[in-house]
C-alpha cells in the first residue's frame, strides 16, 4: 500500500473545523472530495467524526428552525408541518382530510386553507406574524 498523503488525525482535524462539509475540510487540506471519502470508507475515526459533525450540523439546522417556528416566521411553520406533519400535513391530496385553519395573533385573520396551493395567502400577512395552525 502506498504512504498516504494525510494523517488520520489531519483528516479528522479537517472535518472537525469544516463542521462536516468535505468540500472545506478537501480544500483545507488540497485535496478532492473523493479523497475525504476514501478516508472515512477505510478509517471508522473518519467516517465516525463526519456522521458526528453532520450530526452537530443537523442539531443546529434544527434548532434554527425551531426558533422561527417559535416567533412564527410564516416559512418554517410551513415547511415543519409539511415535512414533518405526517401525511395529513403534505401536499399530496388527501381524500378525507379536513381544512387546515391558520390563525394570526393580530391582527386577527383565519385562513381556511383546502388546497396545498392556497397555503401561499399567508404571504399577505407578512413572514413574521405569529400564527397558529390547527388541523381542521
Amino acid at each position: 500500500m502506498a504512504k498516504q498523503r494525510y494523517s488520520v488525525g489531519e483528516v479528522v482535524s479537517a472535518l472537525e473545523q469544516s463542521h462536516g462539509l468535505i468540500t472545506i475540510a478537501a480544500a483545507s487540506l488540497g485535496c478532492s472530495r473523493a479523497t475525504i471519502h476514501n478516508y472515512a470508507r477505510r478509517y471508522p475515526t473518519v467516517a465516525d467524526t463526519l456522521y458526528w459533525q453532520r450530526r452537530e450540523l443537523t442539531d443546529i439546522a434544527m434548532h434554527a428552525l425551531w426558533q422561527a417556528v417559535e416567533r412564527g416566521d410564516t416559512w418554517a411553520v410551513i415547511f415543519t408541518l409539511r415535512t414533518f406533519g405526517g401525511p395529513e400535513w403534505s401536499e399530496a391530496p388527501a381524500a378525507s382530510v379536513g381544512p387546515l385553519v391558520i390563525e394570526t395573533s393580530a391582527p386577527q385573520v383565519v385562513f381556511h386553507v383546502v388546497r396545498p396551493d392556497e397555503i401561499e395567502t399567508l404571504d399577505e400577512i407578512g413572514h413574521t406574524a405569529p400564527i397558529r395552525a390547527i388541523a381542521g
